[in-house]
């Protein structure tokens, strides 16, 4: 957007240069009276201009923020999904190692149990 306003403002300059510069070629002098009248209506050119291309800038600059916050949201979901997926295996693999814990946990205490008895 600064460089879209200083090729604005350097367009007025070069604008109310090439009035004065016609005005001498014409062999009148420059004199305020005569610029004010062309530099008020270039102002109102470069004020339309502004209106016209910045909204189509700023328009062009918010289409391309949202392709780019859509991406990364979809690079989100992605990530999210499989942190999801590492983590309901490390749940599911935590599980199956306490089950099987469990269960040579309950052999041993039921043949400790049996040495007990007969010993």
């Amino acid at each position: 957007m600064k460089k879209f306003m200083s090729v604005l403002c350097l367009f007025a300059i070069l604008c109310v240069a090439g009035l004065v510069l016609t005005q001498l070629r014409d062999g009148e002098k420059p004199a305020m009276e005569n610029i004010g009248p062309g530099a008020e209506e270039l102002v109102d050119q470069v004020k339309d201009m502004y209106e016209e291309y910045g909204s189509a800038a700023v328009a062009q600059a918010d289409e391309k923020l949202s392709d780019v916050v859509e991406r990364a949201d979809e690079k989100l979901g992605d990530v999210v999904e499989q942190a999801d997926e590492a983590i309901g295996e490390a749940v599911e693999s935590a599980v199956e190692g306490a089950k099987e814990g469990f269960l040579e946990s309950i052999k041993e205490s039921i043949n400790h149990f049996f040495q007990d008895l007969t010993s």
